[in-house]
């Protein structure tokens, strides 16, 4: 009897997953319906059902390298392939990924995916063994674990004292604090913001939506609602573009 053909298309018994290729498939059995991670840290409890994740883990968190840099910003990555996605969503400002459900659309499947089942499915399957949180993805429950519970702070800052429990905060204090750098400008004052959330709540508690006038601190989504008019009177892109960054 000869080989099968490789290019025959095998489907995961258990999801809607589809290869070609034999290894991949158990790589997928083993690692997202058996929850299997057998790929340890050496320096931390994290683990990862791929060596190449558990490689990619050491040296973006452990070694603290950020090899790829993008040619547009200032961001500087530990994968390649998440500069690829910083490039296509931030600067492309591509939203490949609708949501079927609602006007929401993502830059990546994972995240239309978590999206529909923490959003709309009100899906909380990752629940935390040490208090009553639960979580949509289990990414959150590890980062909630990590920083929460064992009080982890692995991102020191290079020039001072402080440290993170995640590599994101520790980027937004060497960009707010030691570099001064405030990006996020509000289309309506002068202010100036080194986070996007900042402006996000100056916005909703210092100013009233001008076409309808709104009051930002008892409208819900008034931000997204004032956006629209800015966007809609050609003031808003400044804010679109420095939202994303």
């Amino acid at each position: 009897m000869g080989k099968e053909p490789k290019s025959r298309i095998r489907t995961c018994p258990q999801c809607d997953y589809k290869t070609g290729n034999v290894s991949s498939l158990r790589n997928h059995v083993r690692t997202v319906h058996e929850k299997r991670r057998d790929h340890a840290c050496p320096q931390c409890d994290a683990a990862f059902g791929h060596a190449c994740h558990l490689s990619r883990h050491v040296r973006t968190v452990h070694e603290q390298r950020r090899d790829h840099a993008c040619p547009q910003c200032d961001a500087a990555f530990g994968a390649a392939s998440d500069l690829t996605r910083h490039v296509r969503t931030v600067h492309e400002q591509r939203r490949d990924h609708a949501c079927p459900q609602c006007d929401a659309a993502f830059g990546e499947a994972g995240s239309l995916k978590a999206h529909v089942r923490t959003v709309h499915e009100q899906r909380r399957d990752h629940a935390c063994p040490q208090c009553d949180a639960a979580f949509g993805a289990a990414s959150s429950l590890r980062t909630h674990v990590r920083m929460v519970h064992e009080q982890r702070r692995d991102h020191a800052c290079p020039q001072c004292d402080a440290a993170f429990g995640q590599a994101g905060d520790l980027r937004t204090h060497v960009r707010t604090v030691h570099e001064q750098r405030r990006d996020h400008a509000c289309p309506q004052c002068d202010a100036a913001f080194g986070a996007a959330s900042k402006l996000t709540r100056h916005v909703r508690a210092v100013h009233r939506c001008s076409p309808c006038k709104q009051l930002g601190d008892v409208a819900p989504g008034i931000w997204s609602h004032a956006l629209l008019n800015l966007v809609q009177s050609g003031k808003g892109n400044t804010v679109l573009n420095n939202g994303n960054s």
